[in-house]
């Protein structure tokens, strides 16, 4: 399972409640992969890329 945070200004403020949040979707075994919002509007392909090679390295056995 994978959450995609984009984060930007709005989260500026955010960073504690980004973080205890975060960790409880983690534990209940969620991981994320996090990006800055300029990054996604500059190089959307590259965040797209990131995305597939971090699916295809944790892949379940046998997939």
């Amino acid at each position: 399972m994978l959450a995609i945070e984009i984060d930007g200004s709005s989260h500026n403020d955010k960073i504690e409640y980004d973080k205890i949040r975060q960790n409880k979707i983690e534990s209940l075994g969620v991981r994320f992969i996090r990006f800055c919002d300029v990054e996604v509007k500059r190089n959307l392909q590259g965040c797209i890329d990131h995305i597939k090679e971090w699916i295809e390295q944790n892949k379940p056995p046998g997939e």
